[in-house]
Order: C-alpha cells, then structure tokens, then sequence
C-alpha cells in the first residue's frame, strides 16, 4: 500500500479491477479510521486472499485495568462497523462471523470477500462521512444540539442489540456526573477528542507481529498511563450527553456497543456536529448505576457529548495526519 495520507484517502483509489486481496487491503484504510476512546486501537487485521480476521491485541498492563476486556471489544466494534460499511460501499461484503473460533479469544469477527452493497442512501452518507477530518470538539456550555439532530443521531444509532438514550434534562445530567465521578478512576480524562492514529509496526510489549498482519496502534500520549483528576465546569448541565446502551453487558453487547457508537460519531460528522468521548463507563457498578439514571432498558457503556461545531478562529490543533499502514509480509 502506498504511504499516502489517511486522512486523504479517496474511493477514486478503489482497485475495481485489483484481485480480492487488494480490494480487502484497501478497505482496511478506512477502518483506520475508526474512533476509540482513550486515542488507542486495540486491534490488528490478519488478511488473506478472501478473508479479513479482526483480532484484538493482548496487553498486559491495559487488562490490569480492564480486566474483562471491555474496552477492547469497544474499539474493536468501531472498527469493525467501519470495515462493514466500506466494504459494502465497494459492493464486497460477503458473510460476516463474530467470535468464530473459541480456541481464539482474541479472533472478534471474520468479514469475507462478498458481493453484498449498500442498502440505502444513508449508509452511504455515513460512508461519506469516514474520511472526514474529526471536528474539534465544542467548548461545554454550548447551545444544545437540535431535536432533528438528536433524532437523525437516534436513527442512526439504532441497531438490534445497541441504541442512545439522550439526557436531556438538567436533573439526568447531574445524575450522569454524580455516578461518573463517584471515585477516581486512573487514565481516564474528562473528554476525548477524536483524533487519528500513529502507526505502529509492534504490539505493546515490542514484539513484532505475526505476518501478513495490518497494525494500527497507540497515539503519541498514552492517556491510561496519565491518572487525570475530572473537572467539569457548572457548564456541563447544558452539554448535550447521549448514553450508548445495550442490551448484555458482555462481550456481545461491547462489540456491538463500539459498533453503535461508531454509527452515531459517523452521523454526527455527516451532520456537521462535533463530538468528544464524555466518560467510557469503565466500572461495572457505574454502568449499573447509570441504568437508574437514564432509565433501566439496556446497559449503560459509553457516553458520548455533541455540540455545534467552532468557527475557524476557535479551532484546536488536532494531531498530523499519518501515513497508511504497511503490511509485514
């Protein structure tokens, strides 16, 4: 793959008349592209001829603080909704298992070289939304977002087993921050943005991976390292919050949590919305918590804040662009 820049990927480049492999290959810089909170990605892609395997990495020192791997399966379902909807966008997408092989924890989801198409205009619309550069998040205390937006957001949330639920009131607000900073939690800031990922040519503990293997890795601050003590001004009681939610609290409902989510983030860039990782819900007893506070349907395990977007005077630097991943043969 050329060392062209991701966030200047264009379907212009699409291999129509490229083998199965190569069409996969390309597709896979769209997943790139994928939002995680905590600026990490906590996954690989094994390709084949006819087969892409998303694996999600080990990392010894991350499962201390999250020991069921839950954030992982977050990530892992962003980029997986990613991959789904490029590949379908390129009318490549056949069969797609999760969890395929026991023996393998750490292979999620297996996406075959297929036939299948994008069913509708909004799909495309959130494919036209990927490689979009991340706006910068709004300052708190902005106007909230609009009914139609929220329910633009909701729609494209929706799926069978994930959903947002909004916190609209100024009461279901200060419940939100009651039970998310109840106790410090290390590595967590107040609010991600969304930015880019550095390529990395290594897992964690600095052992290359096996080929042919794509990997994308750490940004250049490894924020669960960094213990932040959370600051939210009184301002946040007019943030506009929206609580991803499942229907399981396990690794099913993760995956299919971090696909929500990503579907949500996408439409708020087609949107032209902003969008900052409010709280990952990392303790198992806030996610329960959270179910009293914004209602008892479902899991409480992200929560996400938009906002209208800056003006260009206002604008934060956001990471470098990166150049596209290589693969280890």
């Amino acid at each position: 793959m050329s060392a062209r820049k991701i966030w200047g990927v264009s379907e212009v480049d699409f291999p129509a008349t490229g083998s199965p492999r190569q069409k996969l290959e390309f597709a896979l810089t769209y997943a790139t592209l994928a939002p995680t909170a905590g600026n990490w990605q906590p996954w690989y892609f094994r390709l084949t001829e006819t087969r892409v395997d998303l694996m999600a990495k080990k990392n010894p020192s991350r499962e201390e603080i999250d020991p069921d791997r839950r954030e992982f399966m977050l990530g892992c379902g962003s980029a997986l909704l990613y991959l789904k909807h490029t590949l379908k966008h390129f009318g490549c997408l056949g069969r797609v298992e999760l969890f395929p092989d026991l023996g393998q924890p750490e292979l999620v989801a297996q996406l075959h070289f297929g036939t299948g198409r994008e069913r509708d205009a909004r799909e495309k619309l959130l494919f036209d939304a990927m490689p979009k550069s991340p706006a910068s998040p709004s300052p708190l205390g902005e106007p909230p977002v609009t009914a139609a937006m929220l329910s633009a957001l909701a729609h494209a949330a929706t799926g069978e087993r994930g959903w947002l639920d909004f916190v609209q009131s100024e009461i279901g607000r200060r419940q939100v921050l009651e039970v998310t900073l109840a106790q410090p939690r290390p590595g967590m800031n107040s609010a991600y943005s969304n930015r880019p990922a550095m390529t990395e040519t290594a897992d964690e503990s600095g052992e290359r991976l096996p080929p042919p293997v794509f990997a994308f890795g750490d940004r250049a601050v490894d924020v669960w390292k960094e213990p932040v003590e959370p600051d939210f001004p009184p301002a946040v009681a007019t943030a506009t919050l929206a609580v991803v939610k499942t229907k399981t609290d396990d690794k099913h409902g993760w995956l299919e949590a971090g696909q929500t989510m990503a579907r949500t983030i996408l439409q708020a860039q087609a949107l032209g919305l902003s969008w900052a990782f409010f709280d990952p819900v990392r303790r198992r007893d806030a996610r329960a918590a959270l179910r009293t506070a914004v209602g008892r349907k479902g899991f409480a395990q992200v929560i996400l804040r938009f906002g209208p977007l800056l003006t260009d005077d206002q604008l934060v630097g956001l990471a470098a662009p990166v150049v596209a991943p290589q693969v280890f043969r």
